[in-house]
């Protein structure tokens, strides 16, 4: 663009000790005053305490740091009420609902920086594709953690058909809306899981038991949002929104790839913990809840990851045989003398050992993503040849 509006020749492979990676000299062609401007990235040896701050001047009037450090404070204030009081903290009040725009906000103002649309390879930093899909995945648990303050009887106290299908509905839009990112800024390959930088010197075994924790949890997480209380719908947003700021941590040069992966797990591993307190808590309805978040996990894992059908197929089916297989199982854990939940301890002690094993090298991750297409092609073919 440069070269063929004013002359300039531009290089778009700059030396590596002087850039950042994933950064392009030039980033941006501005027309004012009927010229052409070209705006370039300044060198990293140049400004290096400017790319390592938090609170610049491309964040208008500071709203999305403020917004962070709001939602950051309303993480702990719900996860330390979650776990002193094993109860709900939502509930039909200004003040939750306010709680929740926070987190609306701080997606939608996240879209005011400048990102690389090429993806970095070498380090877990943020990019254009995942901010979006991370802003639809949030918005995905707010909306839901939204309905269960509103009809908590009927989205996940007691569900009825009609609820259910909704909860297929929000699922099968969200993914449908990612793979649109993917299609337009992204790579329909090159998935967030499967492809995300480790730092140097990690063991095989290490990683692949790490993106298989990755993938399950993420499968915990979309169960939760629509069959779990309105806390662990908006707790499972933590892990979400702190990938996204570790991200922009590793991009300013403040943490290394080993400091985001240790963080990360752990916002991903600390949902365990909280689902564990709705079964304890008293409250049998939330417990529920939780239960069938598990059992919608442990069937979606399992076709997913382990029959490598479609994911809209996936979590259509798992959703809608959740629903009817729920009371079977609970009478089934109380037949054997494990209580109502026991088929979900049963479950939650295999899908642990079922992790722990990749440190060995017994199986490894498995890769889904060209199974969709495949789907699509052959159910398109048939239909042709029909």
């Amino acid at each position: 663009l440069a070269q063929a509006h004013i002359g300039l020749k531009v290089d778009r492979h700059p030396p590596k000790e002087h850039f950042f990676p994933g950064f392009f000299s030039a980033v941006a062609v501005e027309r004012k005053s009927g010229q052409l401007r070209l705006q370039c990235c300044q060198r990293f040896t140049e400004l290096p305490g400017a790319m390592a701050k938090l609170f610049t001047h491309h964040d208008k009037f500071h709203a999305h740091a403020m917004l962070g450090c709001l939602a950051l404070l309303n993480f702990f204030c719900r996860f330390t009420h979650l776990f002193a009081h094993m109860s709900e903290s939502f509930d039909m009040t200004y003040f939750s609902g306010m709680c929740l725009l926070v987190h609306f906000m701080l997606h939608a103002t996240s879209f005011q920086f400048l990102l690389p649309r090429q993806r970095n390879f070498s380090q877990p930093m943020i990019w254009q594709e995942f901010r979006a899909h991370n802003a639809i995945f949030a918005y995905r648990h707010l909306i839901c953690c939204t309905i269960g303050i509103i009809f908590p009887q009927w989205w996940y106290r007691n569900p009825t058909f009609l609820s259910v299908l909704i909860k297929v509905g929000i699922v099968t839009a969200t993914m449908a809306a990612a793979d649109k990112v993917s299609y337009m800024i992204g790579s329909t390959e090159e998935r967030t899981t499967n492809s995300m930088p480790y730092y140097d010197g990690i063991e095989p075994s290490v990683k692949n038991a790490a993106k298989r924790f990755y993938s399950k949890s993420q499968f915990a997480a979309t169960a939760l949002c629509i069959f779990g209380s309105p806390t662990l719908a908006f707790c499972s947003v933590f892990a979400i929104e702190i990938a996204s700021f570790l991200m922009t941590l590793v991009r300013k040069g403040i943490i290394k790839a080993r400091t985001y992966h240790v963080i990360y797990s752990f916002g991903l591993f600390i949902m365990f913990p909280a689902m564990l307190t709705t079964f304890f808590g008293g409250d049998h309805e939330a417990g529920m809840g939780t239960f069938r978040a598990l059992g919608a996990a442990a069937i979606a894992v399992r076709l997913r990851l382990g029959w490598h059908l479609n994911k809209h197929l996936v979590w259509s089916m798992s959703i809608v045989m959740t629903y009817y297989l729920t009371l079977p199982a609970v009478s089934m854990g109380e037949a054997l003398g494990l209580g109502p939940f026991g088929v979900a301890w049963i479950g939650m002690f295999t899908s642990i050992f079922d992790t722990l094993i990749c440190f060995v090298g017994i199986h490894r991750y498995g890769e889904t993503v060209s199974k969709d297409t495949q789907f699509f092609g052959r159910l398109w073919q048939a239909l042709k040849l029909s």
